[in-house]
């Protein structure tokens, strides 16, 4: 794969990490975190992208939710440990930061299958644009950190 593949699928899979860009509420976030729904919007997707992205979120939506909540209860009960009153070590809670590691990676693994599909279903210039968007967007932000966050 080379470099700019290695781009585009990150560029994608970023995309991912809002769910809102066609659906109702599917896919790897359920609250529009993030800044995917607006650049797929911006890239000029057909009526048929669009119900084809939206499938493919549909599609993915019971593993994201299973994860999510296996990842949830997880969380919770290394909480419960480390608030609790009984004694606890690494090496007690070791297996759970395990699981816990296992099952972000899977979320993981599971948000770059969705990006791949996706970006099976965007043509070359599509792709291109979102480049172009995110290279932008990117821009912003620094430019806003330096506003914000003057040096010496």
């Amino acid at each position: 794969m080379t470099l700019r593949n290695v781009a585009i699928v990150a560029i994608v899979a970023s995309m991912l990490w809002s769910a809102t860009a066609f659906g109702e509420g599917v896919g790897p976030r359920r609250h529009g975190v993030g800044w995917g729904g607006p650049i797929l919007r911006s890239v000029g997707l057909t009526d048929a992208q669009k119900a084809q992205i939206h499938q493919i979120m549909v599609s993915h939506r019971p593993q994201f939710v299973a994860l999510r909540e296996q990842l949830r209860a997880a969380r919770s009960q290394l909480g419960d440990h480390l608030y609790g009153t009984n004694p606890v070590t690494s090496a007690t809670l070791a297996p759970l930061t395990q699981q816990i590691d296992k099952l972000n990676e899977q979320l993981a693994q599971a948000r770059l299958q969705v990006a791949l599909e996706i970006r099976g279903v965007l043509t070359s210039e599509q792709l291109a644009k979102a480049t172009q968007i995110r290279l932008q967007l990117s821009q912003l932000r620094s430019q806003t950190r330096t506003l914000l966050n003057p040096g010496p």
